[in-house]
């Protein structure tokens, strides 16, 4: 097998390269010259026959082929330095480490991870939370939680659920505000919008009011992330978009209301993903397993 591998530091400089997009960023993290770089990348791009990186003014693109080689060499050196990492703690502590949203993180996943905790307490639970998907080259999650149609390059997907979408208040707010009669009634009302997930089908106020047949023409309050425009619906703010999974709860606890009786079924669905470019740590796996039966149950 070494004999059809190039060499190591060919690979360690297109790895450094490849992530900064630039030989002499690359050449300032190995301690090299920019000079050595380039000359290890030609080397790398002679072995595999193709060129790697486009050389513009004042950095470097990937190629196609650059692309296709840049996601497994990142993998590999994220995999040796986790591997290694763990052989230096020599605690042998067994650990897994899930990237999920703000708002599942906090309103679905915190919830439950005591059940998961009392049957295996001896596995430590870390969390990587985030709106934006996380990259499983950086090496720091095991496995990630992402709602969309879960189709994604390099990654397997595992169904957890699909979702409903309603409006939901505080009590106190509506009664300030006055009950809207139609969706129409609530498009003028003071609105709540927050940050979703760019290309993954999250439903934003537009959306939302179209899937039931309605032109939005109201005005909205951004925010950041899906956790904040909840505290704001709590705190008598406005109308939020409440996704049952998250809001359930506090709408059975009388804390949200819902002033409509008008749902929608969420377009895309929540997904467990792993890389399937790389071993699966059987702890990784003992938890996967128990959140895809907790969220079918």
């Amino acid at each position: 097998m070494r004999r059809d591998l190039p060499s190591p530091t060919a690979l360690l400089a297109f790895e450094a390269s490849s992530r900064l997009l630039s030989f002499k960023l690359a050449a300032a993290e190995l301690n090299v010259s920019p000079a050595a770089v380039s000359r290890q990348i030609r080397n790398l791009e002679e072995f595999v026959g193709q060129m790697l990186f486009h050389r513009l003014h004042r950095r470097v693109a990937l190629t196609d082929a650059g692309e296709q080689l840049a996601g497994p060499v990142g993998e590999g050196f994220a995999g040796m330095a986790n591997a290694l990492a763990a052989l230096q703690s020599g605690d042998g502590e067994r650990q897994v480490t899930i990237g999920t949203t703000v708002g599942f993180a906090f309103y679905w996943l915190m919830p439950r991870l005591a059940g998961f905790s009392e049957n295996w307490p001896d596995i430590t639970m870390n969390q990587v939370v985030a709106d934006e998907p996380v990259d499983f080259a950086e090496g720091r999650v095991d496995l990630a939680v992402r709602y969309g149609s879960g189709q994604w390059p390099g990654l397997d997907s595992r169904y957890l659920f699909a979702d409903q979408i309603y409006p939901v208040c505080s009590s106190a707010f509506l009664e300030r505000s006055g009950w809207p009669k139609t969706v129409a009634d609530l498009d003028s009302c003071p609105l709540i919008e927050t940050h979703g997930i760019a290309g993954d089908l999250w439903l934003d106020w537009a959306s939302w009011f179209r899937y039931i047949g309605h032109r939005a023409t109201g005005m909205r309050r951004r925010y950041l992330n899906y956790h904040i425009g909840v505290q704001l619906a709590l705190a008598g703010e406005g109308y939020a978009l409440g996704w049952h999974s998250f809001v359930g709860g506090l709408v059975d606890e009388r804390r949200l209301v819902r002033p409509l009786d008008v749902e929608i079924r969420s377009p895309g669905a929540f997904f467990l993903t792993l890389p399937n470019s790389r071993p699966i740590s059987p702890e990784t796996r003992l938890f996967a397993d128990w959140l895809v039966s907790v969220a079918n149950d």
